[in-house]
């Protein structure tokens, strides 16, 4: 039976997928596809020693990571059902993520044109709610 696209299952076969590469794709193994569809996908991850960089909090290189992968995600859950490629990502870090901590990755299609998609991601603190960053990512559908 077909998992449909835009679905939570579908999302997390995503994920896993992804996660079981042996390239770069598998530092995104600990993420967790919570809810997706519509445009939407939250995904959760605990910060652990292996996301970390020499200051002891969340790398920023896997925080633009999970802007990517989690826009990209929810994107797909769109109309057109496309991954889409990057045209342009911004990620603003606003406050870190430490060990142990669980985060939330929570991305929204704003819109999807004819050649363009725009989404937009928060990463949060799943505990206080703290915003960690902030980032927006731009995808040619063509």
């Amino acid at each position: 039976m077909a998992v449909a696209n835009g679905s939570k299952k579908f999302l997390q076969q995503v994920m896993k997928i992804m996660s079981e590469s042996r390239g770069f794709d598998r530092n995104l193994s600990k993420v967790r596809v919570i809810s997706g569809g519509g445009g939407k996908c939250v995904a959760e991850m605990t910060v652990e020693e292996e996301h970390q960089n020499r200051g002891g909090t969340l790398h920023g290189g896997l925080t633009a990571t999970l802007v990517d992968v989690v826009s990209t995600a929810a994107l797909m859950t769109t109309e057109k059902a496309v991954p889409g490629v990057s045209v342009d990502l911004n990620v603003s870090y606003i406050s870190a993520a430490q060990e142990g901590d669980s985060i939330v990755i929570n991305a929204d299609t704003l819109k999807v044109g004819r050649t363009l998609a725009f989404l937009t991601v928060d990463i949060t603190n799943k505990d206080s709610g703290k915003l960690i960053a902030k980032g927006s990512h731009t995808k040619y559908i063509g």
